[in-house]
């Protein structure tokens, strides 16, 4: 069995292989303790089992309960396999159908992919493309500016933690929606809107394997109010977005733990008026949406107040209604037939949704 991780998003340590199973783990973040997202391909004998043996010491170990690995055999078509938290070790087994097998946390969206994407809407004549600047290791943060520059400047940035990219799945399907000049929702929006949208906020740590942190081993999603030289990717926003303006935030992610898409909104003291459409995005987005559920009730006092947050900084700095979206990494039934409805594709149809849910808050 031959075992390979050594390309972009790719991460998995060999411990051993043996007749009876493939003891692995996986590797912590650059410079930082974080770890849970892998992916690596797999050669050889058709039955295979593998043990991540360091599973309980992830970022997130209750995730395991409930999770199924995903596996693909052309990185395009991917499907869960059976798979089993110990309490210890994740154990997943599988008898494949061909040679060459990948094995991911999530469906993988790549250096490459984005590249492919941002070189796509460029051409378009209804986006404005820039580079805000660059990555600790030197790649562009890419923006695009779709709509008229007047009207509400609605910003996206989309996974500033590496390991979540569910996130730029979403992000992609809200942009192919806005580049559709015959759909009457979009122009709505667009005529009252300008949207600003970052694919990659972590181009860096999503190339290297990691789970939430930059090259330098920075949580982003920590870093609005204080940053520094270690994160270049919160500095160039932020002169972004002083050169700018900001009337709405929206920061998309993926969750490792719970089985639906859930809204933190902000915990940090807010007017009538921003509460009223924070409330009124997340309706108008379950409205189109069934896997979107209210958020566990105790998740805000773990951040509670912390401006290191977007979501926070967004409020506090710019007075303005700011959401994070979390997406799940589990299997999730959207309720017509469909038990594992935000893969890619889900993850691009929910994202399509925004356009509605943005066109009815604005006016």
């Amino acid at each position: 069995m031959q075992i390979d991780a050594d390309f972009d998003s790719g991460n998995i340590i060999v411990n051993s292989v043996t007749e009876s199973d493939v003891v692995l783990a996986i590797r912590s973040d650059s410079n930082a303790a974080f770890y849970q997202w892998f992916y690596f391909r797999a050669t050889g004998e058709a039955v295979r089992r593998f043990r991540i043996a360091n599973a309980a010491g992830a970022s997130y170990p209750k995730a395991w309960h409930g999770y199924a690995v995903l596996a693909s055999y052309n990185e395009q078509d991917w499907f869960r396999i059976p798979t089993h938290y110990d309490g210890m070790n994740l154990i997943f087994e599988h008898t494949a159908e061909q040679q060459t097998v990948s094995y991911a946390f999530f469906v993988p969206y790549t250096e490459q992919r984005r590249a492919a994407f941002v070189t796509e809407c460029a051409a378009s004549p209804l986006v404005r493309h820039r580079v805000l600047g660059h990555s600790l290791q030197g790649r562009p943060l890419d923006l695009l500016t779709i709509g008229q520059t007047g009207g509400k400047k609605v910003w996206v940035i989309t996974r500033q933690h590496a390991g979540e990219p569910n996130a730029e799945w979403t992000t992609e399907g809200l942009v192919r929606r806005l580049l559709d000049a015959q759909d009457p929702v979009t122009q709505s929006l667009l005529a009252k809107a300008t949207l600003y949208v970052v694919p990659n906020m972590n181009p860096d740590g999503s190339s290297l394997g990691n789970l939430r942190a930059n090259a330098a081993g920075v949580d982003l999603n920590r870093a609005w109010n204080k940053p520094s030289p270690n994160c270049p990717e919160i500095i160039a926003a932020l002169q972004a977005f002083e050169q700018t303006g900001m009337d709405m935030l929206i920061d998309m992610h993926g969750d490792e733990e719970r089985p639906f898409i859930w809204i933190f909104q902000p915990n940090i003291p807010l007017t009538d008026e921003i509460a009223a459409v924070q409330k009124q995005f997340e309706a108008e987005l379950a409205s189109h949406n069934p896997q979107l559920k209210p958020a566990p009730q105790t998740i805000g006092s773990v951040t509670s107040g912390d401006l290191g947050m977007a979501t926070n900084y967004a409020v506090a700095t710019y007075h303005c209604p700011s959401w994070t979206v979390e997406l799940p990494a589990k299997a999730i039934p959207d309720g017509a037939g469909n038990e594992d409805s935000l893969l890619a594709e889900g993850c691009m149809h929910f994202g399509r949704t925004f356009v509605d849910a943005l066109n009815a808050i604005i006016n």
